[in-house]
């Protein structure tokens, strides 16, 4: 198959080409030419015969053989009109009003899982309980964090629960997780400064924290 091609022109009188190949429509630029050969179709249309010629061989091929039979042998243009009736996609409308509200309702369950994370991660340094339940809560929140597909967020919820292994005294994984964070934020292009002086504030704590507990033992055990 040589090289077969006709042009489409938009409601701007923007010229491409395409052209088709044996296995392939490819669609480039084009300057203005002259055609004396129009044909008029609206975005719909075209759509699903750009589509169907990029997909499937034997449809291509005819439409290669009848381009080539053509008479005139001067290139054929297709002129894009606006449609009689704006094509709507009610479907995927529904979809997106779906995603929509499960995104509204993620995010005021995440605020109302920080609220009450940061009171029991507060009451945490007392009470280890409390410091379980944080924790419980970190998870809870780490998953709502990848169901928004936010990685900032699922960062803090990763802190959130670092502070809640300190408080359990579970110093190596605490330390492991927030070098993990912090190695990751310092990979990004803009690293984001929050997020940074958040793992310094929480490795700060687990210094303190771990310094505190081994006074503790020592002290137990003479």
């Amino acid at each position: 198959m040589g090289k077969i091609s006709f042009y489409i022109s938009d409601y701007c009188a923007n010229i491409e080409q395409c052209t088709i190949h044996k296995n392939s429509v490819r669609i480039r630029k084009a300057h203005h030419t002259e055609y004396d050969e129009c044909i008029t179709s609206d975005p719909v249309q075209l759509v699903d015969l750009l589509l169907n010629l990029r997909f499937f061989p034997r449809f291509r091929l005819k439409i290669a053989n009848a381009l080539v039979g053509r008479v005139p042998s001067a290139p054929l243009t297709i002129q894009l009109i606006p449609p009689v009736k704006e094509h709507l996609d009610y479907h995927w409308g529904q979809r997106a009003v779906h995603m929509m509200w499960e995104l509204v309702e993620l995010t005021e369950l995440m605020a109302w899982l920080s609220t009450l994370g940061g009171a029991f991660s507060a009451l945490g340094d007392y009470q280890l309980a409390c410091a379980d339940t944080a924790g419980k809560i970190s998870l809870h929140q780490m998953k709502l964090a990848c169901r928004l597909g936010d990685p900032s967020l699922v960062a803090r919820c990763q802190l959130y629960l670092a502070i809640s292994l300190i408080q359990r005294a579970e110093f190596a994984t605490a330390k492991h997780l927030i070098q993990s964070v912090y190695r990751g934020a310092r990979k990004q292009k803009e690293p984001e400064t929050r997020l940074l002086k958040m793992c310094q504030g929480i490795w700060a704590k687990l210094r303190y924290e771990y310094d505190v507990h081994q006074r503790n033992v020592a002290r137990k055990k003479t």
